[in-house]
């Protein structure tokens, strides 16, 4: 029997979540992409956007490495048919489909290329420092070099201090974290952000029938202070809203106080203002079902147009 082929290329959004922002509702058919760094726009898929290559690969002995990618695809399959059933219905899931959308809102916020590169960003700068210190004084070198040949690590005699601090000072190294070792930072703050998620009131936003509709992004987990205020911002810091598109018509609002009623029909100006978030929290694409979409803008309402290039 021939065995099954390892996916290498792993959605990081579930296609199945995707497609509700097509025309049709239908992972097949097609969206307009904008780029938000080049401002230009592209037909496509579900099936191309929101992927890495072995994004979910792992090195467990006895397992292939696309195991997470496989093991999560149930999940994923009873997430987007609660959301599914939402749209349909446009009203407040019942508690079982609430537990699914909120923990797949919880994968999608932490388990992203934004988050992860943020987080990697961090851990470079934190190794470099430590090897700055490291090379800082030749006894604190001499004694972590014993400490490491004692804990057994082949640590090659041909490296003198002095080499060691030239290689630090110039700097003409790369570090490369694998994908199993962020995942395990990913799901140990998934772990942590579940209930913090479970702690805020939701609501169901509704687009009112006339449009306009709410857009999606390849960040679509947004997290926004209430007013006016700006800084630093958490999950678990009050006066905070979470919103999340469950496609052109449904979203999710979550906060800690003053809720809504569990199911709201919007004003145009409301659905803007989520659009922009969306768009403004997108690390590079955003998803719309139309050709133009509207977000909120100097206080009003305006349109974005998705140019697609002509093709000769």
């Amino acid at each position: 029997m021939k065995e099954k082929p390892i996916a290498r290329r792993h959605h990081y959004l579930p296609q199945g979540y995707l497609a509700a922002f097509t025309s049709s509702g239908l992972k097949e058919d097609k969206f307009f992409v904008l780029d938000v760094n080049s401002g230009q726009a592209f037909q496509t898929s579900p099936l191309n956007v929101a992927s890495r290559r072995d994004f979910n690969r792992v090195e467990i002995d006895g397992h292939p490495p696309d195991v997470l990618e496989n093991a999560l695809a149930p999940f994923e399959g009873e997430a987007v048919d609660a959301i599914r059933g939402v749209i349909e219905n446009q009203r407040f899931p019942n508690d079982v489909d609430w537990n699914l959308i909120l923990n797949l809102l919880g994968l999608i916020a932490v388990r992203n290329p934004k988050f992860r590169g943020s987080f990697n960003r961090s851990r470079e700068q934190m190794l470099r420092r430590m090897a700055e210190i490291l090379v800082s004084d030749k006894k604190i070198w001499d004694r972590h070099l014993e400490k490491a040949r004692d804990a057994g690590e082949n640590m090659p005699d041909g490296v003198s201090f002095e080499d060691a601090r030239q290689f630090v000072e110039e700097g003409k190294y790369d570090f490369e974290f694998l994908p199993e070792g962020n995942l395990r930072v990913e799901f140990k703050t998934f772990d942590q952000l579940l209930p913090l998620l479970g702690q805020r009131t939701w609501s169901i936003l509704v687009a009112p029938p006339e449009g306009p509709e709410f857009i999606c992004s390849d960040h679509p987990v947004s997290l926004a202070w209430k007013g006016n205020r700006s800084g630093p911002i958490g999950f678990g810091l009050r006066e905070t809203e979470v919103f999340f598109p469950l496609g052109r018509h449904v979203g999710f609002y979550g906060v800690f106080e003053n809720p809504l009623k569990p199911t709201v029909i919007c004003k145009p100006g409301n659905i803007a203002t989520m659009n922009r978030r969306i768009a403004w929290n997108a690390e590079r694409h955003v998803y719309s079902a139309q050709e133009y979409f509207c977000v909120w803008h100097e206080g009003r309402i305006r349109e974005v147009q998705c140019v697609v290039p002509e093709t000769r």
